[in-house]
């Protein structure tokens, strides 16, 4: 548990609080969201039916479905960024620009010595290079191309008309390849070619320069999906459970309602987990932080450094860890109060190990320990 090693570098006593208040939030938020969530997919796994896209049974109005079905472009307009005249006949396309720029990467090493590197990247941001330690690397402020989105409209799963939530979450799952494009194609923009699967505005597409553009595009083709939400008239809208949380998801390939609900519920719990560790290593560093000016200050004396890193790193680790137990605890305490109260039973634990262990912070100055 000795994670603070390395807490000189994240911030000092100051930096140590934020971060120390922000894993608070990250672990309170987090359980609050878990539950709503979970009692979310519950409430639909009891209520939902699986049904046929062929045709709207009226007798499921108002209620929770899930269904499957093929994606009818039929009476969709196409797609087309008419500024490069780029055109496909699917659900949506999407204009990516990427800007060739300098990254900066600065690393601080045992000593506190701030090491910086830059090296030239395409990147769809901007990077800001206004705080950049070195000069010479100067990015452009804006891009003199944006991205964009085109979206179709009349897209139909069987009987049913998607909703335009539902049209915009699809994912993109094709790249438009620019080599299809006719030797005859001009892009209708001045100053850009088509180099390969980009368009590009370098004078030499081989050799690029800071501020140059390459655009490239991706669309979200028909094919299979499955969807659960309320049938409303003939489309399907969000399902709102008790707790104000939504169900309505569209996803690529067949599946039942249970499949669909399953898969969300194994995702609530992947993510709570998750967060749950990176609020406690928040928590964590941020009371590692705090120790940060002792540990500058012995950090060259033989021993004591190492002790007092130890020492105080432990501290950290097995405080911070009983913290975050103690605010998942009080969260869920409303929803899940067996559980709660053996997560007290382990942080009581931990206080009686930092106690039998007589765990606590050097008392005397530097100078005197090492007397």
């Amino acid at each position: 548990m000795a994670t603070n090693t390395n807490a000189k570098k994240t911030g000092g006593f100051l930096g140590g609080i934020v971060i120390f208040l922000v894993g608070i939030f990250v672990l309170w938020s987090n359980e609050g969201r878990t539950v709503k969530e979970q009692n979310a997919i519950n409430e639909a796994m009891k209520g939902y039916t699986d049904v046929s896209s062929a045709k709207i049974n009226s007798k499921y109005e108002g209620k929770i479905i899930a269904t499957t079905g093929k994606i009818d472009l039929s009476n969709s307009p196409e797609v087309k960024d008419s500024k490069f005249g780029i055109s496909t006949k699917s659900v949506k396309l999407k204009r990516i620009v990427e800007m060739y720029q300098w990254d900066e990467s600065c690393k601080t090493d045992d000593n506190d010595k701030e090491e910086c590197t830059y090296e030239k990247t395409w990147s769809d941001k901007v990077l800001d290079s206004s705080e950049y330690k070195k000069a010479g690397h100067e990015n452009p402020s804006s891009m003199k191309i944006e991205g964009d989105e085109y979206v179709t409209s009349n897209v139909k799963v069987g009987a049913f008309e998607l909703p335009e939530r539902l049209v915009n979450s699809l994912t993109y799952n094709k790249d438009y390849n620019n080599e299809k494009l006719t030797e005859q194609y001009k892009v209708p923009v001045e100053g850009y070619v088509i180099n390969e699967k980009y368009i590009t505005n370098s004078e030499d597409v081989n050799d690029p320069k800071v501020g140059d553009l390459r655009i490239s595009y991706k669309y979200a083709t028909d094919g299979e999906v499955s969807i659960i939400g309320v049938q409303s008239d003939n489309t399907i809208k969000a399902y709102t459970a008790k707790k104000g949380k939504n169900i309505f998801e569209i996803r690529r390939g067949s599946y039942t309602g249970r499949e669909i609900l399953e898969s969300k519920s194994n995702a609530n719990k992947t993510l709570k987990w998750a967060l749950r560790v990176l609020g406690t290593i928040l928590v964590i560093s941020g009371i590692g932080s705090l120790f940060a000016p002792l540990q500058r200050l012995t950090d060259k004396i033989p021993v004591v450094g190492s002790i007092v890193n130890f020492s105080t790193g432990l501290f950290s680790g097995v405080l911070g860890f009983a913290i975050s137990l103690v605010v998942i605890a009080i969260a869920w305490f409303r929803f899940r109060p067996v559980l709660s109260i053996i997560l007290i039973v382990v942080v009581i634990g931990l206080i009686g190990f930092l106690k039998y262990k007589g765990i606590k912070l050097p008392s005397k100055t530097p100078e005197k320990n090492k007397k």
